[in-house]
């Protein structure tokens, strides 16, 4: 079994961001992530951050918790976090915990990469004017997650929790 990890890459308006051997995450590999948006920044990157969450079908509290703590990072630098691709049970953690309404959420990894431009024309000396606040804070559309053998298990235990 792997290590959970997170791998980056650039794109040309964002840090891309995509977890890997995640199928729960929790605080490890978004503390890895804030160390690599760091050092993307601190070379001249772009400050907006796409988190790609394809293949998580849980995000702990911690997880949530180090998200919080990146997106005051993201924002001192002039950028924001977009997630894309997001379970319907992450997507529900959000909205439980009350943070729903600090990130924005897209259906998938091209809308994101197209609000990452947008922040960059916004942040232009003679750029358009940023997209109104709610373009992309409607919560995405329900997407069918990816089958990662343990949803039967997932749903087992939240009927036995129920």
């Amino acid at each position: 079994m792997m290590k959970p990890s997170v791998e980056v890459h650039t794109e040309e308006h964002a840090l891309v961001a995509e977890f890997w051997e995640c199928l729960r995450l929790d605080m490890g590999p978004v503390r890895e992530l804030r160390s690599k948006y760091e050092a993307h920044v601190r070379s001249g990157g772009r400050p907006t951050l796409v988190v790609d969450l394809d293949g998580v079908g849980f995000a702990f509290s911690t997880a949530l918790g180090q998200f919080v703590t990146l997106q005051k990072l993201v924002r001192q630098n002039g950028g924001r976090i977009v997630f894309c691709n997001v379970d319907l049970m992450v997507t529900e953690v959000f909205r439980i915990s009350k943070l729903d309404s600090m990130f924005l959420f897209v259906a998938d990894r091209p809308a994101a990469l197209a609000l990452a431009a947008q922040n960059d024309a916004a942040a232009a000396p003679n750029g358009p004017p940023p997209p109104p606040a709610s373009l992309g804070a409607i919560p995405p559309e329900p997407r069918p997650g990816r089958d990662s053998g343990g949803d039967n298990l997932l749903r087992r235990h939240r009927r036995r929790m129920l």
